[in-house]
């Protein structure tokens, strides 16, 4: 075996609804964000001395053959690169392509890799010249039909609470992470309207650098909430977002916001809430029925596919949840619930409403089966909706009213039950799934476990689908 991977990995284009592979990748814009020119000479030694900073992880399309590696750097550098193999003598060295973001000095590298071995661990070193290097690794998918935990959550932030949750996921042996929305709250105001007092993009890389420790070595394949439209961040505000991650690409629309891919038996699914809600309306509609028609083409593709056993949906605004922040949203549900139905989407995660929160087995817009904490529960009857929002952010108080509320098309807030809901904690937390495939019986399995930061238990469930 030699030190190179095989095949040589390649790296891929920024546009990833149709890439090709190449050595290197071309120069270009990601989303608006700028391309970065040569740095000014009076600044570059203090820049260069400064190591790769904010190091995360995504999945291309395919999580057994492709990984993105991101970082950043204090400035513009010379000649940055990441040296990659199967050993830490590394043996092949690509060229990343580096974008700048507004009101910030720090540079942005991505690398793209594709043609991977599944089930492999790579070594990684990020550098430049006159810079110290930084050292990771990874392990792509393996090819084989077994178990395999991952986490999800939303609302991080930069907090104490949030650096404990990161912690817990590297603790819990997370292979990697799902996050819903509301990522570094560099825009503190949330509905695309702030000014520059509501903004400071530096706590994007204060952001990173809390989560380098988990993403330098699994992905985290984030998904944006309303706290990413950025206003003055290009049309949607997502300039900034783009700039920092990379995501599959295989969406509505050819953006990063929205993408799917496959992990096991689990289908992934993300999507952007903001386009769908009833709440803040500032990027309503800019997929519409674009975004509809993809979800559907996934969702069918999926459920018809005899390998997979769960489809799981992401995305930032709340279907389901009592919490009075926010509570429930009826874009969401005019949207895409009937979908959820038709197509027997397992689990749908959510973020927003800052606690956690699980309902019963739901169909049709109500309960159709009890799920209380601890039981075993069937999907082929209904969906289960997750709030996760205790990702690190400011908790909301949990207090189950008679009545809570949806936001309906006039962005009013219309009372109902909350006879849905099947648990409700306060504290901050992670929601973690372990998945199995089919045993003898031909029955797949997966395990919710919700762990506080702190390691205390907040809600057990088992989740099976038959064939």
């Amino acid at each position: 075996m030699t030190d190179s991977p095989h095949a040589g990995p390649t790296t891929t284009a920024p546009s990833r609804t149709a890439p090709s592979r190449r050595t290197l990748l071309k120069a270009g814009l990601i989303g608006g964000a700028g391309v970065v020119a040569g740095p000014m000479l009076w600044t570059q030694a203090a820049r260069s001395a400064a190591p790769a900073a904010g190091v995360h992880l995504s999945y291309g399309t395919n999580p057994l053959r492709q990984m993105n590696v991101t970082w950043s750097t204090a400035g513009s550098v010379q000649a940055p690169r990441l040296d990659l193999g199967v050993t830490p003598d590394y043996g092949l060295t690509l060229q990343p392509e580096s974008v700048s973001s507004i009101r910030v000095d720090s540079v942005y590298h991505h690398v793209d890799l594709s043609d991977l071995r599944p089930g492999t661990r790579y070594y990684y070193r990020l550098s430049h010249d006159g810079g110290t290097p930084t050292r990771g690794s990874f392990t792509t998918a393996p090819k084989s039909d077994g178990s395999f935990r991952f986490a999800a959550f939303g609302d991080m932030g930069v907090a104490e609470d949030a650096a404990r949750n990161v912690n817990l996921i590297r603790q819990q042996g997370a292979e990697f992470a799902f996050v819903v929305g509301d990522i570094a709250y560099a825009d503190t105001g949330g509905q695309g309207k702030s000014g520059e007092a509501q903004q400071d993009f530096g706590v994007w890389d204060e952001f990173l650098n809390q989560i380098q420790p988990s993403a330098n070595t699994i992905p985290w394949m984030t998904v944006v909430g309303n706290h990413e439209m950025e206003n003055g961040n290009g049309e949607l505000g997502y300039d900034g977002y783009r700039a920092r991650f990379h995501l599959p690409g295989n969406g509505a629309g050819g953006g990063q916001e929205t993408y799917s891919f496959v992990r096991g038996n689990v289908a992934f699914i993300a999507l952007d809430g903001n386009d769908a809600t009833y709440e803040y309306t500032r990027n309503a509609g800019y997929l519409g029925a674009t975004l509809d028609s993809w979800l559907e083409h996934r969702l069918a593709a999926f459920r018809a596919r005899d390998d997979i056993d769960f489809i799981l949906v992401g995305f930032h605004q709340c279907a389901y949840c009592t919490n009075i922040a926010h509570a429930s949203d009826g874009g969401i549900r005019d949207r895409w619930e009937a979908l959820f139905d038709r197509y027997q989407v397992d689990v749908v995660i959510n973020g927003h409403n800052h606690c956690y929160e699980r309902t019963h087995l739901m169909r049709g817009g109500k309960p159709v089966q009890e799920a209380p904490r601890g039981a075993t529960v069937s999907t082929n009857q209904g969906t289960i909706y997750i709030t996760a929002g205790g990702g690190g952010g400011s908790t909301y108080p949990d207090v189950l009213p008679v009545l809570s509320y949806y936001t309906d098309k006039n962005g009013l807030k219309v009372p109902e039950p909350t006879t849905y809901r099947a648990v409700g904690d306060a504290t901050h937390s992670v929601a973690f799934f372990d998945a199995h495939p089919r045993d003898a019986h031909g029955q797949a399995r997966l395990d919710l476990e919700v762990i506080a930061s702190d390691g205390s238990a907040v809600d057990t469930l088992t989740i099976a689908r038959s064939r």
